[in-house]
This record gives structure tokens, C-alpha cells and sequence, in this order.
């Protein structure tokens, strides 16, 4: 039996860009065969729907409003749901798995992390990080931010992007040796489809969210669940923005994105 998660979506309790409480979905999910979800808002430097001039911890309660409605609906239930955030910089984008409330509460300083500040952290409690759609050309960036060495995983399907970023960021994810994830980025419980939605499944239930974040820094074996077979990359598809490399302490680095895909490093 394959047990199927969500690790990527959004409520309208704290992203600007969500359209449905976190309540809204549970059902949904468990209609379209789902074991349990990742609420995955929008953080402090992306879209996000909580107003930021609040005293850190109002911030921070208001922040965890859409997980905590959706968790108390699960529970009822018995459906899991999961804690996470998506955390921008330069319109880079990254998950965030295995911490919770109360490591945010005592981490008021993380607004002012650089990626690597934020990896570090992250990794020394327990958590990691996965690259959400490494690839994706909207418009708040200007250009495609890869760092390979300060993330633990890369999201090679998004199912709210366009197939050959989808493309890309698989071929990146291999040629780069990452753990590969896949989600819906689901905003609305209203308008999502079973046969639109992606996720990673398992061959036994997830105990915890700490056994997502095992799988990926171990690099454990999972399987991804897709709406649609992506194509093989070929030379043809490639970045639709400017591409810059970072290093293992947050530093660009000269790479020809191209030959990197082709051939790896």
C-alpha cells in the first residue's frame, strides 16, 4: 500500500494568495485518496497574509492560524496534518520541514537569515530544507537562484507550474544528486481536482513530520505522485531567466547552467 502526502500548499489564514482556511482542504485530501498534508504558508518575506509589524509572537500566532485549523479539523478526522512554511529571498523560494511554533517563537532573528543562516539553523534543530520550484519564471523574480549546497532537497514538480520548469527541475535535481520532491502548491480547496495534485508517497504511514525530513536528509527512498508524466529535458528547454549558482556559503558561483544539466559538475 503507498501512503501519499501533500508537501506544499497554502491557506488564506496567513498567505496573501491563499483562498480557503486550512479546514477547507481536509476533506478534499481524504476524497482524492491523500494520507495526510504539509500546510506550507507563505512566510515572512514572501506573500504573506499576516501583517508584519506585529509584535513577533502575534506575528507568529497569526502565522500558524491556517495549520492550526486544519490540524483541528484532521484531528477530528484522523487525517494528519502537518507543519512546514515557504520562506522567499531573492524570489527564491524554500520549504521549510520539521520545526514548529515553538522553535519560531525563540527564533525572532530568522527574518534577517541568509540562505546559509537559514540552512544551518534549520539543519542543526532537526529540520531541512527542499528548493521549492528551483526553476519558476514569474513575475517577482528577475532571476532563477540555484544553491544545491544549502538545501537538502529540491521540488522537481510543481503542479501549479508550467511543464518545462517542471522539466528543468527534475534534470537539475539528478544531475545535482538531491532528493526529489513533488507538490500541488495548492491555494484553493475549492476549485483543486484529484487528477491536478501531486505529492511524495510512502510504504508506510509518516509518523511525525520528522520522518519526511529523515527521508530527505538521509536520502531515504520515496516515490512521487504526478498528474502528468513530465518530458525527458533535452538541450531545447531551457531557463527562462537569468540563472545564478550559489555555493555552499551563499556566495554566486561562475556555471554554465546548460553544461551543468547536461553533464553535471
Amino acid at each position: 500500500m503507498a501512503y501519499l502526502y501533500e508537501t506544499h500548499m497554502h491557506t488564506n489564514q496567513a498567505s496573501a494568495c491563499g483562498r480557503s482556511p486550512g479546514r477547507d482542504y481536509i476533506q478534499k485530501y481524504i476524497d482524492a485518496g491523500y494520507s495526510g498534508i504539509i500546510i506550507t504558508d507563505h512566510f515572512y518575506h514572501g506573500n504573506c497574509g499576516v501583517d508584519r509589524s506585529l509584535p513577533w509572537k502575534e506575528f507568529v500566532r497569526r502565522f500558524c492560524a491556517g495549520f492550526e485549523d486544519a490540524r483541528n479539523e484532521g484531528d477530528k478526522r484522523g487525517f494528519p496534518v502537518f507543519f512546514g512554511w515557504e520562506e522567499n529571498f531573492d524570489g527564491d523560494e524554500y520549504l521549510i520541514y520539521g520545526l514548529d511554533q515553538s522553535w519560531m517563537l525563540e527564533h525572532p532573528e530568522m527574518i534577517r537569515w541568509t540562505r546559509k543562516q537559514q540552512h544551518d539553523a534549520v539543519r542543526a534543530a532537526g529540520g531541512c530544507v527542499v528548493q521549492a520550484h528551483p526553476f519558476r519564471a514569474r513575475g517577482y523574480n528577475h532571476a532563477i537562484t540555484l544553491s544545491p549546497s544549502i538545501t537538502d532537497g529540491a521540488e522537481g514538480f510543481n503542479a501549479a507550474n508550467e511543464m518545462p520548469w517542471n522539466t528543468l527541475a527534475l534534470r537539475y535535481a539528478q544531475v545535482m544528486g538531491l532528493p526529489v520532491t513533488a507538490g500541488s502548491d495548492n491555494h484553493c480547496a475549492d476549485t483543486m481536482t484529484a487528477e491536478k495534485l501531486a505529492g511524495v508517497t510512502f510504504d508506510r504511514p509518516l509518523r511525525s513530520i520528522r520522518d519526511y525530513v529523515r527521508a530527505i536528509v538521509e536520502k531515504r527512498p520515496f516515490g512521487l505522485h504526478l498528474p502528468v508524466q513530465p518530458p525527458v529535458w533535452t538541450e531545447s528547454v531551457t531557463p527562462d531567466l537569468p540563472t545564478t549558482w550559489l555555493d555552499e556559503n551563499g556566495s554566486p558561483v561562475a556555471r554554465d547552467t546548460i553544461r551543468v544539466l547536461k553533464s553535471g559538475l
